[in-house]
């Protein structure tokens, strides 16, 4: 039976009984005439049908373009080869044919299997934990599916490197031999038009790799030494951060590709996409994570997961000794052997303290040269022998290498009533050691050293007596924006001009005040100095750069301040969203909820939340994770050996990565020279803070900076 379809300005006549030998013509569609035209010639037996929106829009759009490239249409559960021209006369017509071997294909059949591939990889998209063997076996499934789906014999997902200079293979299936393989690489160097055309395009159809100029550079080199390749179909595998690589269909026959055919790939590539989307953002999470709990030179506890390992020892065995150790003259050491040589040293230090004191046990490194041991009562008896141990001289690049140690020692519940407390008492025990000699000391806490409480009191004395003389001063440091040379900001710093001692950085006296509540007055003042520069600047026409302070754990918690940021606001015509409040990451370990609560308050008033010193304190991941973070500042520890270190630039990249997947600014600090700053821009770091573009400098001095640069 032939039946016509007809709607709008077509009309298509197919065979609907007995179907269509491969290759058979069994439709001819007619364009530029009405349907009123055509009923009453060939509608007798009222068997018209008309196609669905969908189809009638593909061969509308068709029919009003040059491009006639063979297309597939799906008519009643059926695929064709749909054939457009026109003829002498100018009018249009389509021929339809019955597409080889994928004529009486069903499209539930490719639904299933796409739903099919779907399900595998979403399933492991949502496990936790991805292993190599998993996702091999998914990969793997995945190619061998869009082989049979496409009915091509290779199909490759190829992934970039950082760079997107090179892509290698993560897995190729060759359905000629059932084999899959790995490892191939093509560059940009070799292959610069394919590189280009591959970035550019949804889909890269290539009919005949022998004449396509996008591939010229790859024939006959890549194509003839793959066995013969004819066609390729290329997808690119599209990330939140851009184009993360390509699934590549190859064909070792010539072939036209179809619309349906670049659809199904690209459907399948945003499928790949997502699961590497989900293994980068897991990969990320536990880099913090590590960064948080690990020691990244010696791979001991930090002291984070110290404190919380020890800490919940203590409450079962209501005793333990703690013995807070440092290497004499590690300095002197790193001088000879060199930075590589140093990390030697404290490799091996960690590895024989972590082999001779095990499980019951604690051994961490908090600080370059400072290591902390937990030890429960049987091991103190044998500490000394132990310690011949750690002391037998080391190897290093060929060479022995004799060290000495001094320590402190506290003992619980007699030091300290909690580890934090005991750590602090070990400390000062060594301290009040080194001050009686420089090496191999050995000292135990005396209560009598709170004596040094009295240097804490006069430093209480003179802060309140310089605030009361207005002794404070902000200096005032440029964020600048590396790519456009934008300032996108300041920090504002607070500096002690002491009368006798002249400019006192604040870490000589923040933590004095800390301790002694005197936070809150000297918190208050800088957050008041703030909004009057920045009303001062709004005068001035400086309006579009924000302002960073430093707000304590104790204040950002303290209850008077939401108050006293409300009283500012009324005070100044100043936006909140100017205004940068930046935390470090233990303020959680006090209490997370009210942490949580703050920073959702501050948000609801429109200031945003800074975590400075990123990734080198309580839990950069949970911070993450569960607090509404806007920026992040990553620290200069980590800046300072970028250049020779690849650990510290591998972190860089770690947190930049995490942080751009998340939508969260990251600024870096202490960036001083141009190596370090080229570094930086290429894993994607913009906002620059640091002596490169200027030191902390007063107000007048940081006007003038900006006025000269602006000319």
């Amino acid at each position: 039976m032939l039946v016509s379809i007809i709607y709008g300005m077509f009309m298509i006549q197919i065979v609907t009984e007995g179907g269509a030998k491969l290759g058979q013509t069994i439709a001819v569609l007619h364009i530029d005439r009405t349907k009123e035209q055509l009923s009453p010639l060939l509608d007798r037996t009222a068997l018209f049908t008309y196609l669905t929106t969908n189809e009638e829009q593909i061969i509308w759009k068709k029919s009003n373009t040059s491009d006639f490239a063979p297309f597939q249409l799906v008519i009643n559960q059926a695929l064709y080869e749909v054939t457009m021209g026109h003829t002498p006369s100018g009018n249009h017509f389509a021929v339809f044919t019955a597409h080889e071997e994928k004529a009486l294909r069903s499209i539930i059949e490719i639904e299933a299997s796409m739903r099919s591939q779907q399900m595998k990889l979403f399933e492991l998209a949502k496990s936790r934990t991805i292993t190599k063997e998993s996702l091999k076996e998914t990969i793997e499934s995945a190619c061998e599916t869009i082989s049979q789906l496409i009915q091509v014999e290779r199909v490759g997902i190829w992934l970039f490197n950082t760079s997107q200079s090179i892509l290698e293979a993560q897995n190729i299936f060759d359905s000629r031999y059932a084999e899959h393989l790995v490892g191939d690489q093509v560059d940009d160097i070799h292959y610069p038009t394919y590189f280009e055309a591959v970035q550019s395009a949804r889909a890269l159809a290539i009919h005949d790799v022998a004449t396509d100029p996008r591939v010229a550079e790859m024939y006959p080199s890549y194509f003839e030494g793959m066995g013969g390749i004819r066609s390729m179909l290329d997808a690119p595998i599209m990330m939140s951060s851009g184009i993360g690589g390509v699934l590549c269909c190859e064909s070792f026959t010539k072939r036209v590709w179809t619309e349906l055919d670049q659809t199904l790939v690209g459907t399948l590539a945003d499928m790949v996409a997502f699961l590497y989307e989900r293994i980068y953002r897991i990969e990320a999470e536990d880099r913090i994570k590590e960064l948080a709990f690990v020691d990244q030179i010696t791979g001991l506890p930090n002291q984070n997961a110290f404190l919380d390992t020890v800490s919940k020892r203590l409450t079962q065995t209501q005793h333990g000794t703690f013995i807070y150790l440092i290497i004499d003259q590690f300095a002197t050491i790193q001088e000879v052997l060199g930075f590589d040589g140093g990390e030697d040293v404290l490799r091996e230090i960690a590895k024989r303290l972590d082999e001779q004191f095990t499980k019951p046990n604690c051994v961490a490194r908090l600080a370059i040269d400072h290591f902390i041991l937990y030890l429960e009562l049987p091991e103190r008896a044998v500490f000394e022998d132990k310690l011949k141990e750690i002391k037998k001289p080391l190897l290093i690049k060929g060479q022995e290498v004799y060290v000495s140690y001094s320590f402190g020692r506290s003992d619980y519940p007699v030091h300290g009533e909690s580890a934090q407390h005991c750590l602090q008492s070990a400390q000062i025990a060594l301290s009040h050691g080194k001050k009686m000699g420089s090496q191999s000391i050995s000292s135990i806490f005396n209560p009598f050293m709170k004596e040094q409480t009295k240097d804490i009191l006069h430093t209480e004395f003179n802060l309140r007596k310089g605030l009361d003389m207005n002794e404070f001063s902000l200096y005032y440091q440029p964020q600048v924006n590396c790519v456009s040379g934008e300032v996108e900001g300041f920090e504002a710093l607070i500096r002690w001009r002491h009368p006798e001692k002249g400019i006192i950085p604040p870490i000589e006296f923040i933590q004095h005040a800390e301790s002694t509540g005197l936070i809150l007055p000297i918190g208050e003042w800088v957050i008041e100095q703030a909004f009057q520069q920045l009303e001062s600047w709004s005068i001035q026409g400086i309006t579009t750069c924000t302002l960073s302070i430093n707000i304590s754990p104790r204040h950002f918690l303290h209850e008077k301040l939401l108050p006293f940021l409300k009283k500012c606001l009324r005070t100044y015509q100043v936006a909140p969203q100017q205004f940068i409040i930046e935390i470090t990451e233990n303020v959680a370990m006090g209490d997370y909820l009210a942490a949580q609560k703050r920073i959702t308050d501050l948000h609801e008033l429109g200031f945003k939340v800074s975590i400075d010193d990123f990734g080198t304190g309580f839990s950069a991941f949970i911070y993450l994770q569960h607090f509404a973070i806007d920026e992040v500042k990553i620290d200069r520890q980590f800046i300072l050996d970028i250049e020779s270190n690849r650990k510290s630039l591998g972190i860089v990249k770690t947190i930049v990565d995490l942080a751009s997947l998340l939508n969260i600014k990251v600024v870096v600090e202490g960036v001083e020279t141009e190596a370090q700053l080229q570094l930086l821009q290429a894993i994607g770091c913009k906002t620059i803070q640091g002596y490169y573009y200027a030191r902390p400098l007063p107000t007048g001095e940081i006007e003038q900076w900006l006025h000269a640069r602006s000319v």
